[in-house]
């Protein structure tokens, strides 16, 4: 039986093995705009050196295995494990400080807002720090707000008329203050909330003016923070 050969033309058979060794279509920018793209954000760098800190950790983690297995080492190993400790702490914070504002993108809009707030809250008689009247629905509503948020703020302010002298009417607006800062108190916020101011006399000389003989709380300052203690 006669045995059939193919031949390919020589032409062919170059063309064929040229059309192999043509390396795949390249695009570097393309790539790296992936690979980029993968860490972009805060939450992608918050993964990115979470993944530094996990590497550099288990470069420590080895040094410190060669040591209690009282493997040979020297001053160069010493260094290497000392070294990734440090980094993978670094990486680590890193990762925590962006992760706290990836979620401040997240729910910013959801944080206490500073409140518009600024009433006279008390009155008192001349001479007297003890109010007459008191405007207990927003003083109820400033302690309420200051209980309910412990790292929010208020300003206390109160006055005298300038009856009297400019020493004891300083020191009347002093109590006076005092005293709507307690009624706060009472309704929930702590002193140290309160910031606390005294004007002492207001107005043109030898009056006794109401409005000069009261005490106001003003705008509740929330200074919400997310994360506080990642620095």
């Amino acid at each position: 039986m006669k045995k059939h050969t193919t031949y390919l033309p020589f032409a062919v058979l170059i063309t064929a093995l040229s059309a192999c060794s043509t390396p795949p279509q390249q695009d570097i920018p393309a790539l790296t705009a992936g690979i980029d793209a993968s860490v972009a954000g805060h939450y992608g760098q918050a993964i990115l050196h979470e993944d530094q800190a996990n590497k550099t950790r288990a470069v420590a983690n080895k040094v410190l295995e060669h040591w209690t297995n009282d493997h040979y080492w020297n001053i160069d190993e010493y260094q290497k494990g000392m070294t990734a400790a440090t980094d993978s702490a670094a990486h680590r914070l890193e990762s925590e400080k962006h992760l706290c504002q990836w979620l401040t993108e997240v729910h910013g809009q959801n944080h206490p807002q500073d409140t518009a707030f600024y009433q006279a809250v008390a009155y008192f008689h001349m001479g007297v720090d003890t109010p007459f009247k008191v405007n207990n629905e927003d003083i109820a509503v400033a302690g309420h707000w200051l209980q309910l948020y412990p790292n929010a703020t208020a300003d206390v302010t109160a006055s005298a008329d300038t009856i009297g002298s400019i020493g004891s009417n300083q020191s009347l607006s002093d109590r006076r203050a005092a005293s709507i800062s307690k009624l706060l108190m009472s309704h929930g916020a702590r002193a140290e909330q309160l910031h606390v101011t005294a004007l002492g006399e207001q107005g043109p000389p030898h009056t006794a003016s109401q409005a000069n003989r009261s005490g106001a709380v003003g705008a509740i300052y929330f200074n919400y923070a997310d994360c506080p203690n990642v620095k």
